[in-house]
């Protein structure tokens, strides 16, 4: 039987990071990575993106790439078992591999409609890309299902390709659950005058293939047709093999700050991971590259003895068609907002409050504060007074 040192479940970006995170520390100590995926580990961010735009595929794989840093990757297989007492995981083939750390970075899965009797893409994965780029090549008329921000970057991909598209999403606005109400209206506008068919607060009931065309049907009663369909629901988080192990699950794998879940010689990473965050009302479990990036580096070098605490506050950041943002920390409409607009619309710093401190930011086409929104909120700052704010991240 194999017996790796560390032992890594996922083939993401929070795997390789985590390789790299143990390299800092371990230079010699053994590496197992098992992904599910066919394709050496891969920026995600470029497939609703720069791929679109013209980055050539070559570009996407993540360097330093886990082989390069004397990791032994082992793709298309899948660890269906982990039995803790002799610290060992067994994959679907019945191979075995022992382990001293284990990590596990097992992303989430799509979300899916109920089924219908029409092939839908389910953005995610490369794979997805491949088989969406191909459609494109041959179709013009397009349904994307969902308007988050999956939805609306692959939206505006295909429109930017020249391709017809419709939305349809049960929400009254595009990624509607993040930005206030005027600036939501910007971003509909957006769409609606770059072509794209929006039909917003509704849903899918039917789907049916007639003549080489693909009838659509509403829950409202609209009817249309479409040669392709692609879905960007969200996703579930892969918490299965985990829970068989018998780890404790709340929406993710649950860890501490320092990324071990509720065995100490077993941590997580990335997507399926709920992480409590030390700042007011943040989510525990964030779907961001930065997020990705940075906690499994972090739980590479604690898997090698760094014992350092996680506190990172990832980024993330959208592009459709002329407007785009960085943002960090927690977006909900709900919030307090206070707008520092340059130009409506435009260009402006939105801060998100509650209780009167900065939880998240938005930099709305305003580039390179990150580090200063992240201080803002790790300063936890009372403003009883948030207009003081104004300036504070444009002006830095």
């Amino acid at each position: 039987m194999k017996h790796y040192d560390y032992l890594i479940v996922g083939g993401g970006v929070a795997a390789a990071s985590a390789v790299a995170g143990i390299r800092r520390r371990d230079k010699m100590g053994s590496i197992g990575l098992f992904s599910e995926e066919r394709y050496p580990v891969y920026n995600r961010p470029p497939l609703s993106k720069k791929l679109w735009m013209g980055e050539r595929i070559e570009d996407i794989w993540m360097r330093p790439s886990p082989l390069s840093l004397n990791a032994q990757e082992h793709l298309t297989t899948k660890i269906t078992a982990i039995d803790r007492q002799n610290k060992i995981v067994t994959d679907e083939f019945g191979n075995s591999y022992g382990y001293g750390k284990l990590l596990l970075a097992t992303g989430g899965t799509p979300s899916h409609l109920p089924s219908h009797d029409v092939p839908i893409i389910y953005f995610r994965n490369l794979d997805d890309y491949f088989a969406l780029r191909r459609l494109a090549e041959a179709k013009n008329r397009f349904l994307v299902i969902g308007g988050g921000f999956i939805g609306s970057e692959i939206a505006a991909a295909l429109n930017l390709n020249e391709k017809e598209v419709t939305m349809v999403y049960p929400e009254p606005h595009l990624v509607d659950r993040f930005f206030p109400e005027d600036l939501k209206h910007v971003i509909d506008q957006e769409y609606l005058k770059r072509g794209v068919k929006l039909i917003a607060g509704d849903s899918i009931t039917h789907l049916a293939s007639e003549n080489g065309e693909i009838m659509v049907t509403t829950k409202n009663g609209i009817s249309f047709s479409v040669e392709a369909v692609v879905a960007g629901i969200g996703i579930t988080p892969n918490t299965d093999l985990a829970k068989m192990a018998g780890l404790t699950i709340n929406d993710g794998i649950v860890v501490n700050e320092y990324l071990q879940t509720s065995d100490p010689d077993i941590y997580s990473a990335g997507d399926v991971t709920s992480f409590p965050y030390p700042y007011p009302d943040q989510k525990s479990r964030v779907e961001h590259e930065d997020y990705a990036l940075t906690q499994g580096k972090a739980a590479g070098e604690n898997m090698a003895g760094a014992h350092k605490p996680y506190t990172h506050l990832p980024f993330f950041y959208s592009d459709m068609f002329s407007l785009g943002y960085e943002a960090i920390g927690r977006l909900d409409k709900n919030l307090d907002i206070f707008a520092d607009w340059v130009k409506f619309g435009e260009e402006g710093v939105l801060y998100y409050l509650h209780d009167n401190r900065v939880v998240g930011i938005l930099n709305w086409n305003v580039w390179d504060g990150i580090p200063k929104a992240r201080e803002i909120i790790e300063e936890q700052r009372v403003y009883e007074d948030p207009s003081v704010l104004k300036g504070a991240i444009r002006n830095a």
